[in-house]
């Protein structure tokens, strides 16, 4: 067949860790409070964040060379990624989006001035990918705003008008961040004083949904060249006439 056989390769973005992640939140806070013992809040505003990792925390897969046995116009649309790369620095700044969390705190223990106490929150948003900037040997560029693909239009290879003005289904870069937190503390009132000491447990998630993002591609060439990596040209539709491979 013209389509080519995707093989297997090992996750490259498996244990991979963060080397920075930001997040910043403004909100109004609401409780309702019972028994002067628990209170049931919510909390409504806004949130932003900025995240940076090595290139392989985001499988960050390339093109570099190809096989192909024509230069008819089909040859390059089925060409597979077969390099990840590793070496490089991805970091993306969110835009500002309405966050909301629900939680309950309460005294579960008293005994004169000493109070135990245990606190439940849930917070969720949903912002879009602001600027996303990466910086690897093979390639450089940033975008703003950026559109990728999702489900089975994410399959690769990726349409070859991926990373131009003419792609078509593709959807904003969204993160989806989840957070539940819960904490115990034990305080002391010492007049007008109340030390305290406490451990806090949070688990956070931030889902892009899977979404595949394309390098841009230029408008058009501007440089008569070779390269190794195909979308640096920009303009190019077909691979260049050679049986095997360059």
């Amino acid at each position: 067949t013209n389509q080519p056989e995707a093989n297997g390769r090992p996750n490259i973005a498996y244990g991979r860790h963060m080397e920075d992640a930001e997040w910043f939140s403004n909100a109004a806070f609401l409780a309702l409070n019972i028994w002067d013992r628990f209170d049931i809040f919510c909390t409504l505003g806004a949130s932003n964040g900025y995240f940076k990792a090595s290139s392989a925390a985001f499988n960050l897969v390339g093109l570099i060379g190809f096989s192909a046995a024509s230069s008819i116009s089909t040859d390059l649309p089925t060409q597979l990624p077969n390099v990840g790369i590793t070496q490089g620095v991805v970091e993306f700044y969110t835009d500002t989006s309405f966050s909301w969390s629900v939680g309950a705190r309460g005294a579960l223990w008293e005994c004169g001035c000493a109070t135990l106490g245990a606190e439940f929150q849930y917070a969720q948003s949903n912002p879009k990918i602001e600027m996303l900037n990466v910086t690897s040997s093979p390639a450089q560029f940033v975008i703003h705003k950026p559109r990728g693909y999702k489900g089975a239009s994410s399959n690769f290879p990726l349409p070859i008008t991926a990373g131009t003005t003419e792609a078509t289904d593709t959807k904003s870069a969204t993160i989806k961040y989840h957070e539940w937190q819960v904490g115990l503390a034990l305080s002391y009132r010492l007049n007008m004083l109340v030390p305290y000491i406490g451990v806090n447990w949070s688990r956070a998630t931030f889902d892009a949904d899977t979404i595949r993002i394309a390098q841009p591609k230029l408008k058009s060439e501007i440089l008569n060249i070779t390269t190794w990596n195909p979308s640096l040209i920009g303009s190019t539709t077909a691979l260049p006439n050679n049986s095997g491979k360059d």
